[in-house]
């Protein structure tokens, strides 16, 4: 591949989810000091503390097209091979008013938000799991349901296609695995035969 390397800025409490607003700026998650940043420029702001209301580092995030960030974390320090446990997703305004939006989700790890905006689908690595959720106007979560089960597989980042497929990948079970978020839904290997699995009514 032809091009190079450059540093934009550094974030000392260590980047991990990241997202751009509708005017083009960058949002970043410092992970380990549990704050949601913006780039200015050249320069962090911090738009919001997320200390009083993660657990635990913070991870991945979605960003919706009011500039709504859903940032979910660990929950847990896996590191230090401490017992699993469930935990929240965080809904950050435009504003930096930071609330609770979901709970009981084990290490969620990966959201994508449906074309519409109206659903938006997080995976549970600890759960095996992606799980669903309806968006109200006011950015708040409702209408949990879980689809599929992903047997061996632990989704530790995912993405939505343009086909409304899903993506996800599994380091733990070194594979990849494409998911149909659609009737009749399915999810497997992209090299396997996929059988559809039984599912809810809506998606």
């Amino acid at each position: 591949m032809a091009g190079h390397c450059e540093t934009m800025v550094t974030v000392p409490g260590q980047p991990s989810g990241l997202g751009r607003l509708s005017d083009g700026r960058l949002l970043v998650v410092s992970m380990t000091d549990r704050r949601l940043l913006r780039l200015d420029g050249t320069q962090l702001t911090e738009v919001s503390d997320l200390s009083a209301l993660a657990p635990f580092h913070c991870n991945d995030m979605v960003v919706d097209a009011k500039g709504r960030a859903y940032i979910g974390n660990f929950g847990f320090d896996f590191a230090a091979k401490q017992a699993p446990c469930t935990t929240n997703l965080i809904m950050v305004q435009p504003d930096g008013l930071a609330r609770v939006v979901a709970d009981e989700l084990l290490f969620p790890n990966g959201t994508v938000i449906t074309p519409d905006g109206r659903t938006l689908i997080i995976g549970e690595s600890y759960a095996s799991r992606l799980s669903a959720f309806d968006i109200a106007d006011d950015g708040s979560l409702s209408g949990r349901r879980v689809w599929p089960t992903l047997g061996n597989a632990a989704p530790d980042g995912i993405s939505l296609d343009a086909e409304g497929a899903i993506w996800l990948a599994s380091p733990m079970s070194r594979m990849v695995a494409h998911c149909l978020w659609r009737r009749p839904r399915s999810c497997c290997q992209p090299n396997n035969h996929c059988k559809p699995r039984p599912a809810p009514s809506t998606p």
